[in-house]
């Protein structure tokens, strides 16, 4: 589940995984040419480094312990994911995943930067397994990320309930995912959460740690926006002050 920065290519101003390309672009001369790739030519992970088998970027040493723990703690979530995810979310997971296994997160653990949302979405990381990626909130986030100067490649993110709900309708948040996120959050230890919406925000609280509020990018699109505008840019430049820069394989803090 390891992906090592060294096996990335970097085209124009943005790292690719070869792997995740049926076929490689010509030209991508920036973040907006690669979140626009077309998934039938290229494939349906074209767009993010990330894909089931290769979810923790390693960068360091560090990472690379923390994302052998990671591994660990998905495999916890596979033998026994009605208790984790609550039985109903679990049934429907396999009804929508077009992957093996089940989502649980992706990232660069060792950014210091960890985005929580509530739940994996029918038409993105219920489908595919990868956080925020694919469906329209998703790639809104993803938008609004690269528009401030971050790669959302280069964050953590994960949920605080692991599988899709029925209906992308969230109700009770099962015990086991609080168990499961708290553990997640030890393992990773960020400088600053952020809590995509008010559930991720209450799970969090309720398990002691402090988190950052944002609203959730789907408020934003049931009002119309579907491309980064000024409100939805200031507020979560926060972001922007603990992210660290990737810069020819090297830290920039």
């Amino acid at each position: 589940m390891l992906l090592r920065l060294e096996s990335l290519k970097k085209i124009g101003d943005v790292y690719v995984n070869p792997r995740n390309l049926k076929v490689m672009p010509l030209f991508l001369g920036d973040w907006k040419d690669f979140l626009f790739l077309d998934e039938t030519t290229y494939g349906v992970y074209a767009r993010t480094i990330y894909n089931p088998s290769e979810r923790f970027l390693v960068v360091s040493k560090d990472d690379e312990t923390t994302g052998a723990r990671l591994e660990k703690l998905y495999q916890k979530l596979l033998e026994n994911p009605p208790y984790f995810c609550g039985e109903e979310n679990h049934r429907y997971q396999l009804q929508v995943g077009e992957f093996e296994g089940l989502p649980f997160a992706n990232g660069w653990p060792g950014s210091g930067v960890m985005i929580v949302g509530e739940a994996p979405g029918r038409k993105g990381c219920g489908k595919t397994g990868i956080c925020f990626y694919r469906d329209v909130s998703g790639m809104l986030l993803r938008k609004v990320l690269f528009s401030l100067g971050i790669n959302p490649d280069f964050v953590y993110i994960t949920n605080v309930v692991k599988c899709n709900p029925p209906e992308n309708r969230l109700g009770r948040v099962p015990n086991g995912a609080l168990e499961l996120l708290a553990e997640e959050i030890e393992i990773i230890k960020p400088k600053a959460i952020f809590a995509i919406g008010r559930t991720a925000e209450r799970a969090i609280t309720k398990l002691g740690f402090e988190a950052i509020y944002l609203h959730h990018p789907a408020w934003y699109v049931r009002r119309g926006v579907r491309e980064p505008n000024d409100e939805i840019l200031e507020e979560y430049r926060e972001i922007k002050t603990f992210a660290p820069r990737l810069e020819k394989g090297k830290i920039r803090g």
